[in-house]
């Protein structure tokens, strides 16, 4: 289904604006800084990686919006805003404790809490790249909703004791929590939240086909970029204690991971919505991811084993941190080459068989649950994919299997409703009945419904030695061929 290109003319000027806003806050950073104010908020790397990341996520939100994928456009648009609003906030903070004015503890309470929604909206532009419709899915308001209020609690119940004094961020004692049990479930609320688009385009992609299933792998890597830099965040606390690694360096080396956080998100958004994925690209975004998440499985082993409580000694410590990246970097090098060759591997053609409409295999599943064998790869442009899907459903059906039995006509699907049209149309991409739910912003009962319906009025009855779906969606491509 090929996307409708829209005019986006609010984000024509994103880039510049966002360029020059970004410049102007990382020149005030610099200059407190200089003065000696701030710490590590102040510090020059950190500033201009964020700097780096805001524009980067307006370039891409003008790309998406360009392409027809308005809201994953305007999403991207957010994660600019939001990146810059943590500039500035840091900025206001900054200035407001260096001149000691009353409300220095609240904007220092936001600024803590500024570098939640980047997280949020990485994962939901990344998303909305691969979906279709207008509608906003339940998925999407629940992670608003969890990092939202995870924000506004953050920012209304901690308080710092001695900001930018020496205790930056990953100190642990330079914060008080107030009502810590309520503060603690909103964190686990919004850990949660980040965990559930990673979950949900994961299972999408290993229950789709062909270019479906590369596209959905890749926002999948992305939203998983969240989750692994909160897992980095909490590994810097590890490593400052019992570890032994420098504060400061620590906050600076999140803020660059919240910046390379995003970056990579949008770049993958922008790659999924362009439709079908080149098997290198995919291939480099899976294992980058992989081997990120190993990454900090090995710094974290070896920070606990190189404690100074540890009873190792320099030797041992070496040789346990060597033996952990070569298996851990070993297994994810393996593991992700074999996920990044499922997700782009080329379907298998089946014989051809005819087109005419009866004679399917059994249920709306058709198969799907188990795969199907008889998978074909599509003839039209793959557009927008979905970003959910169940059992694996069947595949992509194309030209090289679709051929009609020798005097059959082209078949219509004139009968069918829009959403029906709709929904053949996301099954002849290759999305499973769950795919086709996420695509649409319908329920899998309602999807079954209409395979139900597509089914009767294409005269597809059960029995036979083809899938129905197979054949349906063989029907919708033909069709799809037909001169207009």
């Amino acid at each position: 289904m090929t996307a409708v290109v829209r005019p986006v003319p609010a984000l024509r000027s994103l880039p510049g604006l966002t360029t020059a806003t970004a410049a102007v806050c990382v020149a005030a950073l610099a200059a407190l800084g200089a003065a000696g104010h701030g710490g590590f908020a102040s510090d020059p790397v950190g500033a201009v990686a964020l700097a780096t990341a805001a524009v980067g996520s307006a370039l891409a939100a003008l790309r998406l919006g360009r392409s027809g994928h308005v809201a994953a456009g305007r999403l991207a648009a957010g994660l600019a805003a939001s990146l810059l609003a943590y500039l500035a906030l840091a900025v206001v903070a900054v200035a407001a404790v260096a001149a000691g004015y009353p409300w220095a503890g609240p904007a220092v309470a936001a600024w803590n809490s500024a570098w939640i929604p980047p997280l949020a909206l990485l994962q939901l532009t990344a998303s909305a790249a691969v979906r279709t419709g207008t509608a906003t899915p339940m998925t999407h308001r629940y992670v608003g909703a969890a990092l939202g209020a995870a924000t506004l609690v953050n920012a209304l119940l901690t308080t710092a004791s001695e900001p930018f004094d020496g205790l930056p961020t990953i100190a642990g004692e330079s914060w008080r929590t107030a009502l810590a049990p309520a503060g603690a479930t909103i964190t686990l609320l919004g850990v949660a939240a980040l965990l559930l688009l990673p979950a949900t385009l994961w299972r999408a992609a290993l229950g789709s086909h062909h270019s479906v299933r590369a596209r959905l792998g890749v926002a999948a890597a992305a939203t998983t970029a969240a989750p692994l830099t909160v897992v980095f965040c909490l590994l810097l606390a590890v490593a400052r204690a019992p570890g032994d690694v420098e504060p400061s360096l620590g906050s600076v080396a999140f803020l660059v991971a919240l910046s390379g956080a995003a970056v990579f998100a949008v770049a993958c958004a922008v790659t999924a919505a362009r439709g079908a994925a080149a098997p290198r690209r995919v291939a480099t975004v899976v294992r980058g991811t992989g081997l990120a998440a190993a990454a900090l499985l090995v710094v974290g082993a070896g920070t606990l084993v190189a404690a100074p409580g540890s009873s190792l000694g320099p030797t041992s410590v070496a040789l346990v941190v060597s033996a952990l990246t070569v298996a851990v970097g070993g297994g994810a090098w393996a593991g992700t080459g074999r996920l990044a060759a499922l997700l782009t591997a080329a379907p298998a053609v089946p014989p051809t068989a005819p087109v005419t409409p009866r004679g399917g295999a059994e249920g709306t599943n058709g198969g799907g649950a188990a795969g199907t064998t008889n998978v074909i790869e599509p003839a039209v442009p793959a557009g927008p994919a979905v970003d959910a899907a169940g059992p694996a459903g069947a595949g992509s059906p194309g030209a090289s299997g679709a051929g009609a039995e020798a005097g059959a006509g082209p078949v219509s699907v004139g009968g069918l409703t829009a959403r029906e049209r709709e929904v053949l149309a996301a099954l002849a991409e290759g999305a499973s009945n769950a795919g086709i739910a996420a695509q649409l912003v319908v329920s899998e009962r309602t999807v079954d419904a209409h395979l139900r319906a597509i089914f009767v009025k294409l005269d597809l009855t059960p029995g036979g030695d083809t899938n129905r779906r197979v054949r349906a969606a063989r029907i919708w491509l033909e069709h799809a061929r037909q001169p207009r």
